[in-house]
């Protein structure tokens, strides 16, 4: 007696599928180093860190998590200075500093968004300091 597929069963299938893909595109937590970066923060520094590192994550795609990139393309931004990054984006936005993918991304960034982004990356390891910091 063969059993009937029951559109439950594909419900439920369905469900664990996109479960899956969701949790392979979420951030993992932040390591030992940024959790104990995070707890030196004065609490408007922290909220300033915490609203770059939410503007970040369309950064990631090129730049890499933390602003570490793995693409010779596309510059890491760990560790340079906020003044730096926040002119640079500045730059991108005016008009000033064209760039076919960075341009229309700094458009939709108000000063808040930029102070916060270059702050939150002005704090990141640079991948140099990073990679000895996991040895």
């Amino acid at each position: 007696m063969k059993k009937a597929f029951v559109p439950a069963s594909r419900f439920t299938l369905f469900s664990a599928v996109i479960a899956i893909c969701l949790s392979a595109c979420t951030d993992p937590g932040p390591d030992a180093s940024q959790q104990q970066l995070i707890a030196s923060l004065t609490e408007p520094e922290r909220k300033l860190f915490e609203h770059g590192q939410l503007k970040a994550y369309s950064c990631a795609a090129c730049h890499g998590r933390n602003g570490i990139s793995s693409h010779p393309n596309y510059p890491s931004l760990a560790g340079r200075s906020a003044n730096e990054l926040s002119a640079a984006l500045t730059a991108y936005r005016g008009g000033e500093r064209k760039h076919a993918l960075m341009t229309p991304q700094a458009r939709g960034l108000n000063d808040a968004d930029i102070n916060a982004l270059a702050y939150y990356f002005s704090l990141q390891l640079p991948a140099a300091s990073a990679a000895t910091q996991a040895d």
